[in-house]
């Protein structure tokens, strides 16, 4: 999965919780990837997505998945984006970051060690799939 499609894949499963999508960004847009709002709360998702391989096809790694150096790099880019969101939005209560990803095994190996210490920090991790499923595996609240 490439950057736009763990976007589109994040942003399908937070609609069909019924979170609002205010902001969508492509691979060749910056900003915060995705912004989403839970209506009845008022809480705001700010999530940063990292593909699992080049979305340029120019690239020589276009369509081949990222080696595991490569992943980490992503990983943690990632990570420090989230904690970059986590400061400019301290309040846990409205602002929650996300890191979004595939749910590939270099990404698990990376993330899953270090769970515990994202979720002090107020950063969720979220493994996404080709086929759309996404599961949340740090949360700011119950786990």
């Amino acid at each position: 999965m490439d950057e736009n499609a763990v976007v589109k894949a994040t942003c399908q499963c937070l609609e069909a919780q019924g979170f609002a999508i205010s902001q969508r960004l492509s691979t060749i847009e910056r900003g915060v990837d995705i912004i989403a709002e839970d209506l009845s709360s008022g809480c705001k998702l700010l999530v940063e997505a990292k593909g699992g391989t080049s979305s340029l096809e120019s690239s020589a790694r276009f369509g081949k998945p990222y080696t595991q150096t490569q992943v980490f790099d992503r990983v943690a880019k990632g990570i420090f984006t989230c904690f970059q969101l986590r400061a400019k939005h301290p309040d846990r209560a409205r602002y929650r970051v996300i890191l979004a990803v595939p749910d590939s095994r270099w990404f698990k190996s990376y993330l899953e060690p270090i769970l515990a210490e994202l979720k002090t920090a107020g950063i969720e991790a979220l493994f996404v799939s080709d086929s759309g499923a996404s599961s949340v595996v740090s949360s700011n609240g119950d786990g």
